[in-house]
């Protein structure tokens, strides 16, 4: 009986942390943030060039003067890419500008075209209302 005990109060805790997880989720971004979507086609490296944007994500965080954040992945399609939480249009831009004149981060962003045969990402981006 006291093992039954043991085991039904493990569960039901199991089973309210996974409620408080689903319900501590937090909205993708807030009102005046900007999520920025990046694709790219990469038909015959896909790991390959999600390792490299990996890489590139981490040398944003530890070089860029803004603050964003980044995460890579691959769609359904099979296109590769990443998404970019910004804090407003202003700050994208100040970002989209040093990385424009950051030599490394353009020698990093070149690797990944390059490996993925000279296709360039194609970015967009929403506002968050």
């Amino acid at each position: 009986m006291k093992k039954f005990i043991c085991m039904f109060a493990l569960v039901f805790a199991c089973q309210a942390k996974a409620d408080d997880l689903i319900e501590s989720l937090e909205p993708v971004a807030a009102a005046p943030q900007v999520i920025v979507v990046y694709r790219n086609q990469c038909p015959d490296n896909q790991e390959n060039a999600i390792g490299m944007v990996k890489e590139l994500i981490e040398y944003e965080k530890a070089s860029s003067p803004i603050a964003y954040s980044s995460v890579p992945g691959i769609w359904d399609d099979g296109t590769i890419g990443a998404i970019d939480l910004h804090q407003s249009l202003e700050m994208m831009e100040r970002a989209f500008e040093w990385q424009q004149k950051d030599e490394s981060w353009t020698a990093q962003y070149n690797a990944i075209v390059s490996a993925c045969g000279g296709n360039e990402f194609e970015p967009s981006y929403m506002v968050a209302k």
